[in-house]
């Protein structure tokens, strides 16, 4: 066993190569979590991915419990295989939800029928993430049916997989949610050999020194995205258009669905001759937390027609030219998406994002000396196009337009956040033996100077020493700024026939329990728990905890 032993695990991944591997499986999970979400007709969501590095006998001494063991091998577009791993008890609710009734009691052991469904539910999933796979290193990608097989790791004889035994594994770990019914660790293993070959595919790109480009007849060089520029900006467009959409479906009060983009390289001409009909143009500028701005794009009438569901009148005729009220309308719907895309962005990038009012403006970008933008000339720019859908009502081309040197300084700052720090990933096996005391925080990698990895005590009083001096802010200059601060008891969720059967009296069961403390939240974000006092016949929350 001493292949398995941490001091003999050599193989390591570059902070890049890791980051990379989170967005393939950011990428390919997401596409897998719409496929569970339409089988089982149910919300699911696959959370961003932590990378580690780990073995196959680690893996098994930290499960230490029944598990159901998902091999995929690639059979084209790609040479390897992975391991998909998730617990006995939440296969067996997968199978329930997709035999039609989540109630159903597990059987100590998964029978025949439960690995059945358990094995359709990831054909269904790996045939997604097999697909999103394809769009993302540009190739056809196929794999082999995924071969499901119950194991119980809690027994000595029981192993992964015996082409894995001996090998340095890449440990990429999602959370899986299905609604309130199921909370699940899903765990992918790659040998290291592999991940790091899709890795390399992916960052060479970005690496290379571009060749002088011809000069194309309007005299700038020709620009392009590397793929993981382009796959990175789609999952962007992708957060940013998702929320944009559920803010729209709240002001019309119907269903809106805003496809997956497509990414593309265009100039402002390009775009006027492929866009040539009055349009509704929306200018967004970032004023903090972002440098730059864009540009998004709705025919006339698509846009006429979102204003008139916003006033409640879909039957409306539309006039031959947008009035006021309509461009008001547009306005505010725009303005009601974007702050709403502005916070999915600050979460993204780990600050706050704000943004200006949007500018909406009707132009004719058939006319040929109408500008989309003053600000765009004809430099390269980024084209995300996507479909918007408001029922059967509504079935548009939203397009967003972004100066490629904007768009590529968002890429880096995601793909790129520890370049400074390069020094190699180190495995979570080589710190098992550590005490606690000198173990490197979750999610915190050790940093390097120079290409020289410093040591763990160096590298803590270097962190100290930074937040210390981060600390020191003038705290009266932001004192004074109001926060929103809110009590939540807890929530549910009703489908929209039993919100419609609502009347006064009706007793709504919360997902608390009355023993449960009471978040409090400032500005949406949680920061302390408490419980409910009576303060001079007010009610008060009295804190108990905060959260760090």
């Amino acid at each position: 066993m001493a292949e398995d032993t941490p001091a003999n695990l050599q193989e390591k991944l570059e902070p890049m190569e890791a980051d990379t591997l989170a967005e393939i499986g950011n990428i390919s999970m997401g596409a897998a979590a719409t496929a569970l979400s339409t089988l089982l007709d149910r919300r699911v969501n696959i959370t961003t991915p932590q990378v580690s590095m780990t073995t196959a006998r680690e893996t098994r001494l930290k499960l230490q419990t029944p598990c159901v063991v998902i091999n995929v091998r690639y059979i084209s577009g790609l040479a390897g295989n992975n391991i998909l791993i998730i617990s006995e008890r939440d296969a067996g609710l997968i199978a329930n939800l997709m035999m039609g009734d989540p109630d159903l009691p597990i059987p100590e052991k998964l029978e025949e029928i439960y690995l059945s469904a358990v094995s359709e539910a990831m054909n269904q999933m790996m045939g997604s993430t097999a697909t999103a796979m394809s769009d993302m290193f540009q190739r056809t990608i196929d794999i082999s049916p995924p071969e499901v097989e119950y194991k119980d790791f809690s027994s000595d004889d029981s192993d992964v997989d015996g082409h894995l035994e001996n090998k340095t594994l890449v440990r990429v770990s999602f959370r899986l949610h299905v609604e309130d019914l199921i909370d699940s660790e899903l765990l992918q293993l790659l040998p290291v050999d592999f991940a790091r070959q899709m890795a390399k595919e992916l960052i060479a790109p970005l690496a290379e020194t571009p060749a002088p480009a011809a000069k194309e007849s309007s005299g700038h060089q020709k620009e392009r995205l590397a793929p993981l520029e382009s796959d990175t900006i789609a999952e962007i467009g992708n957060i940013s258009m998702g929320a944009a959409a559920t803010a729209l479906s709240t002001l019309l009060d119907r269903r809106v669905n805003i496809t997956t983009p497509q990414v593309s390289m265009t100039t402002a001409q390009k775009f006027k001759l492929q866009f040539p009909h009055p349009s509704v143009v929306v200018r967004i500028r970032y004023l903090s937390g972002l440098a730059g701005s864009n540009v998004l794009i709705i025919s006339e009438r698509d846009a006429g027609l979102i204003a008139k569901l916003m006033m409640g009148e879909p039957e409306l005729p539309l006039p031959e030219k947008l009035e006021a009220i309509y461009l008001s309308a547009v306005g505010e719907a725009m303005n009601q998406m974007v702050g709403s895309a502005a916070t999915a962005m600050s979460d993204m990038f780990q600050r706050a994002i704000d943004i200006s009012p949007p500018e909406v403006e009707c132009k004719d970008l058939g006319v040929s000396d109408v500008a989309i933008d003053e600000n765009l000339g004809n430099e390269p720019l980024v084209q995300v196009s996507f479909r918007l859908h408001v029922e059967d009502l509504l079935d548009s081309e939203l397009v967003q337009l972004l100066p490629v040197e904007f768009a590529r300084r968002m890429v880096r700052e995601l793909l790129t956040p520890l370049t400074e720090s390069a020094a190699p990933l180190s495995e979570e096996l080589e710190l098992s033996g550590l005490p606690a005391a000198m173990q490197t925080p979750p999610g915190v990698r050790e940093t390097s100077v120079a290409g020289i990895t410093a040591p763990q005590r160096a590298w803590r009083e270097d962190v100290a020493d930074k937040e210390e001096q981060e600390s020191i802010i003038p705290l009266d200059l932001i004192r004074d700024i109001p926060v929103r601060v809110a009590g939540l008891f807890g929530r549910c969720i009703l489908s929209i026939k039993d919100l419609l059967r609502l009347t006064g009296g009706a007793v709504l069961e919360l997902d608390n329990s009355a023993a449960d403390p009471v978040d409090i939240l400032a500005n949406g974000k949680l920061v302390a728990r408490g419980e409910v006092v009576l303060v001079d016949d007010y009610y008060g929350i009295k804190i108990t905890e905060i959260v760090e």
